[in-house]
């Protein structure tokens, strides 16, 4: 009895030193979970489940491949002039230097760029707003489907809007600070990141660099001329990759070298303006922002700041004048409007914590409208899970359990928020309350969804047909020929299989002993020869056998 007392003590004793550390040290242990709990969801990933996007995927980790087995990290290695500075592919390649060829590899670059980017985004909302409205445009940004995607996926894009938020943040912190050397070490910097930004996007670079141009501008004018001279100091510097590059380019293929970069550039930026992507654009915005984008435009139509906004050129200006540079472009893409995410998160957050109604019927229609969004969001989720259960195993590639999982977990979210949105007079306070309760789970189930290879998995097909045990072992010690297949599938097996070489002629066919094809006409000109016989198909692929070599 005794000895249960003193266990009893001692438990007591332990128990409080816990509570008085956790208390003691809440600043450090609350961020580090929050830190941790995002590492989980960016690197819970299973990547037997993954398969690269064609035509974008396949193309940058076969260009990546080539420039990184090359170990020339400032000239092409390739036979013609390239449209982009080449350091659109250095990190790609670096990584597949330092962890071989896989999905992870591809994809590292990306998901480690997504993570810094929230944490720079996060720094800089805090230098504009406080750490309520911070921590908001963190959870915004996170949470949008565009985001989640590119997160992981293979492509500069990611590590570019990095180098465009560490512009924004170096030159936020030397406008903040008073100590000498600190200021012009994050002015050099910013302007550093700012010729960075254009080799690993080329021209995309100017869009964000135009639309921050005036806020820019604005502080350095009265500045002291050393502080301006330092800044572009920094964009000098920074512009020695892009004139290495740009100099090899020339010594191999002369000045079409330089002139193939901004021919691709003016292509896509003049051109005939395509009014079917104009009206799509507002489709797009709402859904690759979901639900962050719609509760954006409800706040901005019916509420205003209530406080005074510190630099109003980055938080209005900047992303105005990009999004118009977008939409004036003859070709633009989803991914073109990601360096734009991180400044409408901050704008939501703004918004969104310091709330004061433009309309008597302000209150009222906020709540009708969100709660018209909910009922509308909880039906589409109960007619998919009714009435499509089949289509949702055919698309779950056996992993069923996760996707119930979340869609009960999301439909629960849903259901759950209708509660904040009762009480119109307390709606200011409740708003941010429903904005945690949509997000939150949404950042969760879209990233199990992207981690297990249910959603951005579009070619599964081609890693199972690869994977086959018949399969694997031909292409192991064998060259394997491609004629007549599907370009998407030509860039992927080009990555996977580094030994395929692509017939042009089908005379040619006949010498080589391994062959994949698409073309269902070729393959019964083959068969009317007795030339091959059929190993495996996938899709509409054929691997086929020379039964005459």
């Amino acid at each position: 009895m005794h000895i249960l007392s003193t266990n009893i003590i001692n438990y007591k004793k332990i128990r409080v030193r816990v509570i008085n550390f956790i208390s003691k040290n809440k600043g450090i242990i609350v961020p580090f979970l929050f830190i941790l709990f995002y590492v989980l969801f960016y690197f819970l990933i299973d990547f037997s489940t993954q398969s690269l996007v064609a035509h974008d995927e396949g193309l940058y980790a076969r260009r990546a491949r080539l420039i990184g087995s090359s170990d020339n990290w400032f000239s092409f290695p390739f036979p013609s002039p390239h449209h982009k500075t080449i350091g659109s592919y250095w990190f790609i390649a670096l990584s597949i230097k330092l962890f071989g060829n896989s999905e992870l590899a591809l994809r590292l670059p990306s998901i480690l760029a997504s993570f810094l980017c929230l944490f720079s985004s996060y720094l800089i909302a805090l230098k504009i707003t406080n750490k309520k409205a911070a921590l908001i445009s963190l959870f915004s940004l996170s949470s949008m489907p565009l985001w989640i995607q590119y997160s992981r996926y293979a492509s500069p894009d990611l590590p570019f809007v990095l180098s465009i938020l560490l512009v924004i943040l170096f030159f936020l912190k030397s406008l903040d600070t008073s100590h000498y050397i600190r200021k012009y070490t994050y002015i050099l910097s910013s302007g550093l990141f700012i010729s960075i930004s254009f080799f690993i996007r080329s021209y995309m670079a100017f869009v964000p660099l135009i639309g921050l141009s005036p806020f820019f501008f604005y502080h350095l004018y009265s500045k002291e001329n050393i502080f301006k001279i330092t800044f572009f100091c920094g964009i000098l510097i920074g512009s020695i990759p892009t004139c290495l590059n740009l100099y090899f380019s020339f010594q191999k293929f002369g000045i079409i070298g330089i002139t193939s970069l901004f021919d691709f550039a003016r292509k896509q930026a003049i051109g005939d303006f395509g009014f079917n992507n104009l009206l799509l654009i507002p489709f797009n915005f709402l859904y690759l922002t979901f639900p962050i984008g719609l509760l954006l435009v409800i706040i901005l139509v019916f509420t205003k700041p209530n406080c005074v906004i510190k630099f109003p050129l980055l938080i209005y200006c900047y992303p105005i004048l990009s999004l118009l540079i977008l939409l004036s472009m003859s070709t633009s893409y989803p991914h073109y409007y990601l360096f734009l995410l991180p400044s409408l998160s901050i704008l939501l957050a703004v918004h969104l914590t310091s709330i004061s109604f433009r309309f008597n019927f302000s209150r009222l229609s906020i709540s009708c409208f969100l709660l018209s969004f909910i009922i509308v969001i909880i039906s589409i989720f109960l007619f998919i899970f009714l009435n499509h259960k089949g289509s949702i195993t055919n698309y779950s590639y056996g992993n069923n359990l996760i996707v119930y999982i979340v869609f009960s977990f999301l439909l629960l979210s849903y259901i759950t928020s209708i509660r904040f949105l009762y009480d119109i007079r307390k709606l200011s306070s409740n708003l941010i309350n429903f904005f945690y309760n949509i997000v939150v789970p949404q950042y969760i189930s879209l990233s199990l969804l992207f981690n297990f290879g249910i959603l951005g998995n579009p070619n599964f097909n081609t890693k199972l047909f690869l994977r086959d045990k018949d399969v694997s072992s031909i292409i192991s010690s064998n060259t394997i020929y491609l004629f007549g297949v599907d370009s998407k599938i030509q860039t992927l097996l080009s990555y996977y299989l580094p030994s395929s070489k692509v017939v042009k002629s089908f005379n040619e066919i006949s010498k080589y002993k391994y062959l994949i094809t698409s073309d269902i006409n070729i393959l019964d000109k083959i068969n009317d020869k007795l030339l091959f016989k059929s190993i495996k198909k996938f899709d509409n692929q054929f691997l086929l056998m020379n039964i005459r070599k």
